[in-house]
């Protein structure tokens, strides 16, 4: 289907601006089809004199064929008069509020007592600068370079000078008024471009759908990257988990095999008791050696260091094994990351067990600083909140160097919770800032990071109609802020969208 077809629309509007009545009837005698026979009736011959009109009314036979030939192949001219600039100004504006604009417009260089033709001219541009003019003047009016410096660009204007030829207003009226109709359908052609552009782009709907399918798939991709990122997050923090593990589970086996050997000497002493007692019956000198040698184990041993390091070395042992337990603990918390339970949880545990999580990447790089405020539980998902917090806490510790500082903070404004964790690391670089939160996005190098887990973090900080946003100047450092309803509670559909519920 093909545009409306506008190429028959046609504008021939003239309006003459002249302060003198018989000129606006002469232009109409040269300009309107009806005055054929009127200037057939001049003789040539009769006119000798310049007309006080300005017109040059000496004009040869072949001007006159010539004028008439112009005229057979033209339409018509559409005419308008207005006699003093401020009267031109006012047609011009209830033109344009008709939607019926002028062509052209012949305008007379002197109009006293008001505007001349330059300054009409000027303000009629000012409202139509599509306004085509030729501009009537005498030898002694402006030259073509004042003219230039008063009105600019000179593509809408002609000049004509006293006295002129009726053949040179016919053909400038038709040049002109074509020349503004040409605009017209130039328009009118880039509006049809523009419409076959717009049919081209909707037979294109096909490949469109193509496309579509093409970014489903992806779009599963991307969840499988997620997922995948999840896991390597996990098997990061195993590593680290193994190696917290390790460090306790060695002392306490060390701490036993000391206690080992303690309770072997321990025996050995024992065992002199017994012989003291065996001989409790003999003769003293017997009894009395016995006790010398107890005395000399008890000191070869040192059995009062190991009666008194046996109490630390049991308090070790214990406190070893609550440390496996509680680090064991907050690993079985965090693996049930797809846990599609909602809890209360109280946001400033949560930091805690995320920063026991993350110590192995922490201990090594920076002094953590907690401020914590005293804040209502939430309900929320623990384990992806752990994540968040725990990939924002590695984060900042990989943008450190050497030794630095991991400030956290908590408290409550507005029943909103919020959570800051900052760093004075690196940084990062403004160019970044709008996208660190994109798919895919990483300033690490390849091999070092898919670039989701910031990705994930604003995903699960959306769903749970939350909010997050960073800060950050190069060199000095990075803050992220969180904040979290305190009487909302999240859910997902069964097809992982967020969608969210007043707890209330």
């Amino acid at each position: 289907m093909l545009p409306p077809n506008k190429t028959s629309i046609t504008n021939r509007r003239i309006l003459i601006v002249n302060d003198t009545k018989s000129i606006h009837n002469d232009f109409r005698k040269v300009l309107t089809g009806g005055a054929n026979s009127a200037l057939d009736d001049i003789d040539p011959l009769s006119f000798g004199e310049e007309s006080s009109n300005g017109f040059n009314e000496k004009i040869s036979t072949e001007a006159l064929k010539n004028l008439t030939l112009v005229r057979e192949n033209e339409q018509g001219f559409d005419l308008d008069s207005a006699y003093q600039g401020e009267e031109a100004f006012e047609k011009v504006r209830q033109a344009l509020a008709e939607n019926k604009p002028y062509a052209m417009a012949f305008v007379d260089i002197h109009m006293p007592p008001g505007w001349d033709g330059m300054e009409t001219l000027s303000h009629l541009w000012q409202l139509d600068a599509n306004l085509q003019a030729v501009i009537c003047t005498a030898h002694s009016d402006y030259s073509w370079d004042n003219i230039i410096a008063l009105l600019g660009n000179p593509d809408r204007l002609l000049i004509l000078k006293k006295p002129f030829e009726h053949i040179e207003v016919l053909q400038a009226a038709n040049a002109l008024v074509s020349k503004w109709n040409w605009r017209l359908q130039a328009e009118i052609k880039m509006e049809e471009l523009e419409w076959r552009i717009e049919e081209r782009t909707q037979k294109t709907s096909q490949q469109k759908k193509l496309l579509q399918q093409k970014l489903e798939e992806l779009k599963e991709t991307r969840v499988q990257l997620i997922q995948s990122e999840k896991l390597a997050s996990v098997g990061q923090l195993a590593a680290g988990i193994a190696h917290e593990i390790n460090n306790p589970v060695g002392f306490i086996s060390s701490n036993l095999n000391t206690l080992q050997h303690y309770i072997a000497d321990i025996k050995q002493v024992i065992s002199s008791y017994r012989k003291l007692a065996d001989l409790s019956a003999t003769e003293n000198k017997t009894l009395k050696n016995a006790v010398l040698e107890i005395a000399e184990n008890e000191q070869k041993v040192g059995l009062e260091f190991v009666l008194k390091d046996i109490d630390g070395l049991l308090l070790d042992s214990i406190e070893g094994t609550q440390r496996v337990r509680k680090i064991v603990s907050d690993l079985s918390e965090f693996s049930h990351i797809n846990s599609p339970d909602i809890v209360e949880v109280e946001i400033n545990e949560l930091l805690e067990k995320s920063i026991s999580l993350a110590w192995n990447e922490l201990k090594y790089k920076a002094e953590v600083v907690r401020e914590f405020g005293d804040i209502p539980v939430i309900f929320c998902y623990g384990s992806e909140l752990s994540q968040v917090f725990l990939n924002l806490l590695i984060n900042a510790a990989q943008a450190i160097d050497e030794w630095g500082i991991i400030t956290i903070k908590t408290g409550v404004n507005n029943k909103r919770v919020w959570i800051t964790i900052q760093d004075n690391g690196n940084g990062i670089d403004e160019v970044h800032l709008t996208k660190i939160f994109d798919p895919f996005f990483t300033t690490k190098d390849v091999g070092e990071g898919t670039g989701l887990g910031l990705h994930i973090v604003r995903n699960v900080i959306d769903a749970h109609l939350g909010n997050i946003h960073v800060e950050s100047t190069l060199g000095e450092g990075t803050s992220f802020h969180i904040d979290l309803p305190a009487n909302h509670r999240p859910l997902h559909d069964n097809k992982g969208s967020e969608n969210t519920q007043n707890m209330y």
